[in-house]
This record gives structure tokens, C-alpha cells and sequence, in this order.
């Protein structure tokens, strides 16, 4: 009877979360808290539809709870918060209340992760494109550091954050700073926004995404990356361990831990590479061309090398042979890594079944499909399907706690 009686009185948290849920990097850290109140005790949760430049809510100061997850962006929040003096983790780079512990994305690892990237694709130019936020200039800084102790080129653009300029506007001004870049040219935008924009004025430059400009942004939201043509690469931020992380630590702060101090960095997990980035940068602009042509035919059944000798100079003998000197595959290889890839994506990301993905890709044969994939791939569909989606189950992390013991404390102001 008295452990019944305990279980019917145990406290139950009340917890307010103040992030917007608007964009995809917050409602990934929203998941990843959601993740660690099911495998721990239940909590009574506050959320609301925010979303940045909305008002404060000042509905905090009549409020009688136990802790805050925030991610305080401006000073009329972090005056809040002040004001509330409950137990509070924030989850933003901009550290308007210092003291507090704090949880935000490894800057600098994502500035790596860009960079080694771009330079995979055989890039010797390269430019950042960012904005006004913390988080942006951190990444700016990080990612110049990194081009001069290479000491390669590069130029830097930045995004006013001005709401009453319009789309327009902006990409007016971008496609101006653009046409005076040196191509071919890797550029790092600071979020995903901004490599969409970056791609949508190359369009109006005439510019060919990637063969000469190509892009890679940040947070991987699909909504944004497969809108976008082509397709953007994107840097995927570890949000679930970022939410997790963060509702572990006002656990800890609610039960009366005190002096928690620690800034957590919480590296990415990886790229998730797209068009945007699928080339190899080449000078030769017949090459580049011809590269362009087969992405945008490989994958339709159409491919047809007699109609890339319409716009390239060379006889096929020539062209060929050139074509492998710079690429490393025939254009017919080329191709077919097209089209597997093409799969790959299909497998992993959709539930359509072998018949519709090979009519999608230009295949007159399910079986034929089959056969190349295993041949490129040494494995089947099928078992590739169940491989990605094993792949993806919901990351856990098993000991939250023992992550405040070994990250140690890193102080930055911003």
C-alpha cells in the first residue's frame, strides 16, 4: 500500500518550452526533449506555435512551474527568464543570459564537416555566405580560418537580416555578388534558407548548379533541401541529442543540482549530399557541360552522347577520351552512377515499390534495374531498403548524464 501511495504522489514536472516550431533545427530539438521525457519521468509540458519576431510570452511571470527550455534570441526573453528565476537550459547561440546552461551545435565542426566537403569535390575557389546571428559569424570565422591555413581564396557575402526587404530585393542583391565570383566555386551557406536563395540567382545567372556553383547549407531540412533545384546538400545537425541533452540537464537543475555551468557543443552527425554538390569541379567548361547534360538525362532513359557532340567541339573519339582523362569514368559510366544513385535515394527515402522506381528512372525492365544495382552496389534493393531503414531508427542516447562528466566546461560569449 505505501509504494502504491508513493507512485500516486509522485511529482509530475511542469516544463515550458519556448523555441518556435516553425522551422525543422527547432522541432529536431523538440524531439529529441520529447525523446527523453518517454524514456524518463513524465512531465507536463507547455508549448506553444511560435515562431521568430513573435510576441514574449509574458504569461511566464503568472506562471507557476518548475523549469524553462529556451532558446532566448532577444533581450525581452532573456528579461523573462531573468524575472522568472526558475531552473533554465537554453538552447541558443545567442547567450543572453550568462550562467545558465547552455546547449548549441559544434560551429566549428560544421565549418569542417563544409569545408572537407566542397574540397572533396576538387573545389579550389570557395566563399561563405551567412547572416547577422551568432551561430552564422561563428561559422564564418571557422570556416576563413580553416581556407587561410590552407591558403586558398575566398569571399565572404552576408544576408542582412531586414523583414521588410522582400525576396526580391535580396536575390537581386545576391545575384550581383555572385556574377563576380571565380568559377567553379564551392559556397558554404550558414542555413539552408540561404542555399536556396544562393541556388534560385545562379538560375537567373545562368549559372549551372554544381558543375560551377556549388552549394551546401545547414539544419537539412527536407522541406527546404528537395524543394530546391537541384536538390541542396546539407549539413545535418544533431538536434535529437541537442533536446535530449538539454531536458537532462533541467532535470538534473529541478532536482537541486546546482552550479551547472557547462556549455555543451553537440557536433553534427554528418552530410547529407545531394545535386547541389554532385560534381567534380572541372575548368574546362565543354566537360562541365557535358557533365550537366548527363545528370539532367541520366536518370529520364533519353541519355544520348550524340546529342552532347552537338555542343561540344570535339569529335565522340575525342571527346571520350578526354572525358575519362578529366572525370575518371566514360560518360556512360557516369551515367549508370547516376542512375544507382538515383535508386539509392528512391530506397531509402520513399515506399514506392521496384516497378515504380524503375519507370521514375527510365528502366524498360525491373530485373534489368535489379541487376545493375547489385553490380554497382553488391547488394539488392531490397536488402539495401532494409539496410537504410535499420539505418534510421530513432538515435538514443543511453547515459545523458554521464555526457555533462565528459564534455567539460567551454565558455564563449556571443
Amino acid at each position: 500500500m505505501k509504494s502504491m501511495d508513493k507512485r500516486i504522489t509522485k511529482r509530475r514536472y511542469k516544463v515550458a518550452l519556448l523555441m518556435e516550431t516553425s522551422n525543422e533545427y527547432a522541432r529536431g530539438i523538440i524531439k529529441g526533449i520529447y525523446g527523453y521525457i518517454k524514456e524518463h519521468d513524465q512531465w507536463d509540458v507547455y508549448l506553444g506555435e511560435y515562431s521568430r519576431g513573435e510576441p514574449n510570452p509574458e504569461w511566464l511571470l503568472s506562471w507557476k512551474g518548475d523549469g524553462i527550455i529556451a532558446r532566448i534570441e532577444n533581450k525581452e526573453i532573456a528579461q523573462l527568464i531573468n524575472l522568472c528565476g526558475l531552473p533554465t537550459v537554453d538552447t541558443s547561440s545567442a547567450n543572453l543570459v550568462p550562467g545558465i546552461p547552455w546547449v548549441e551545435t559544434d560551429d566549428k565542426k560544421i565549418a569542417e564537416l563544409a569545408y572537407g566537403h566542397l574540397k572533396g569535390c576538387g573545389l579550389k575557389n570557395f566563399a561563405f555566405v551567412g547572416s547577422d546571428f551568432n551561430w552564422s559569424k561563428w561559422r564564418a570565422d571557422h570556416f576563413i580560418n580553416l581556407l587561410k591555413a590552407d591558403g586558398r581564396p575566398y569571399y565572404v557575402y552576408n544576408v542582412s537580416i531586414n523583414r521588410k526587404m522582400n525576396l526580391v530585393e535580396q536575390q537581386r542583391d545576391m545575384e550581383s555578388w555572385l556574377a563576380t565570383l571565380p568559377k567553379p566555386i564551392g559556397v558554404f551557406a550558414a542555413y539552408d534558407q540561404l542555399g536556396r536563395l544562393i541556388i534560385d540567382s545562379s538560375h537567373k545567372l545562368g549559372f549551372m548548379v554544381p558543375e560551377e556553383i556549388a552549394v551546401i547549407g545547414v539544419d537539412n531540412d527536407p522541406l527546404i533541401c528537395e524543394l530546391c533545384s537541384p536538390p541542396l546538400t546539407s549539413i545535418i545537425p544533431d538536434t535529437h541529442t541537442t533536446g535530449y541533452l538539454a531536458a537532462a540537464i533541467l532535470e538534473s537543475l529541478m532536482k537541486g543540482r546546482k552550479n551547472i555551468k557547462i556549455t555543451n557543443l553537440i557536433a553534427p552527425s554528418g552530410v547529407k549530399k545531394r545535386r547541389s554538390t554532385d560534381s567534380l569541379a572541372i575548368d574546362d567548361p565543354f566537360i562541365s557541360k557535358a557533365l550537366h547534360y548527363i545528370y539532367e538525362h541520366a536518370t529520364t532513359g533519353t541519355f544520348n552522347i550524340k546529342e552532347i557532340l552537338a555542343f561540344v567541339p570535339m569529335t565522340r573519339r575525342v571527346f571520350e577520351k578526354k572525358f575519362y582523362e578529366t572525370v575518371g569514368r566514360t560518360p556512360y559510366k557516369e551515367s549508370q552512377r547516376i542512375r544507382v544513385n538515383r535508386i539509392k535515394e528512391l530506397l531509402g527515402e520513399t515506399d514506392l515499390g521496384l516497378l515504380e522506381i524503375s519507370e521514375k528512372i527510365g528502366f524498360e525492365h525491373v530485373s534489368y534495374m535489379s541487376y545493375l544495382f547489385k553490380r554497382e552496389t553488391g547488394t539488392s534493393p531490397i536488402a539495401y531498403r532494409q539496410m537504410v531503414k535499420k539505418h534510421l531508427e530513432p538515435y538514443r542516447l543511453p547515459n545523458p548524464l554521464d555526457r555533462l562528466q565528459t564534455t567539460g566546461i567551454r565558455e564563449r560569449s556571443g
